[in-house]
């Protein structure tokens, strides 16, 4: 099915690029994660024989990129970006699935949309502290300094890190070369206020479920966050980026979760 690609305001003026594509049931909201875009959900058309799949681009990332208007990038700015664009495309209830930092902006999302919002899926992210923990203020300025000094090396090595070694090079490639593409002061930003936000603050105002598919390479126990009521997916064989690294199986995974809670 050809996706329709349009655009929507978001509350601060900046124009918020998305994709709606697929069939009239349950709309699945697409939420990338930090510097990435809406093309790393490339590999879910499979997805659109069944569900409606809108996926955007948030402020600053992706052909959202030019966001000069934007002050604010914390997770709840990004949130606005996506009541935007289900506004503009008139999505009355939505499934959010976010990736990573997409995670946390799915949170805010919900929290903002209320009944609108059936279901959370997180992909690879909520439970681990390093990243969904409010971090210290000099830990947030040292892994940002990092990534100034050396964006897009500083990316490569990262991905390389967290993609399954059986992951194909290309994939791999494609990955660290799209984040390492990202605008470095969006991206820069949007890290500082990712490490400034803390899940477990946010979580017992959820009135939706919440479930998520993690990837089990890189599950660290030291770093866990318990969160109450939180339904934990384990994929073996992938890294942070199942829906590209096996999206046959992400897409299975993900089905499974979406028609056993949102299906009547």
């Amino acid at each position: 099915m050809t996706p329709v690609h349009a655009t929507a305001t978001s509350f601060d003026g900046v124009a918020i690029r998305y994709s709606d594509r697929g069939t009239a049931g349950p709309a699945l909201v697409f939420i990338h994660g930090w510097s990435c875009h809406r093309g790393f959900w490339r590999e879910q058309r499979a997805l659109d024989s069944a569900y409606r799949v809108i996926a955007l681009d948030l402020a600053g990332h992706g052909e959202s990129a030019d966001a000069t208007a934007r002050t604010d990038w914390s997770m709840a700015a990004f949130a606005r970006d996506v009541e935007a664009a289900l506004d503009a495309c008139d999505a009355r209830e939505a499934v959010l699935v976010g990736h990573s930092m997409g995670g946390a902006v799915a949170v805010e999302a919900a929290l903002r949309l209320g009944s609108r919002c059936r279901l959370v899926v997180g992909v690879d992210t909520f439970t681990d502290a390093r990243f969904y923990r409010r971090r210290p203020a000099a830990e947030i300025a040292a892994r940002r300094a990092a990534f100034a000094a050396d964006f897009r090396g500083e990316i490569a090595g990262m991905v390389a890190q967290i993609t399954a070694p059986a992951t194909d090079a290309r994939t791999v490639r494609w990955i660290a070369d799209a984040m390492g593409a990202t605008r470095v002061d969006a991206a820069l930003a949007a890290l500082g206020a990712l490490l400034d936000w803390d899940i477990e603050e946010r979580w017992p105002q959820l009135a939706c479920p919440v479930e998520t598919i993690n990837a089990a390479m890189l599950d660290a126990p030291e770093y866990a966050i318990a969160l109450p009521g939180l339904r934990v997916h384990s994929m073996t064989d992938v890294g942070h980026f199942p829906m590209l690294e096996a999206p046959a199986r992400f897409d299975a995974a993900l089905r499974a979760v979406v028609d056993r809670a949102v299906t009547p």
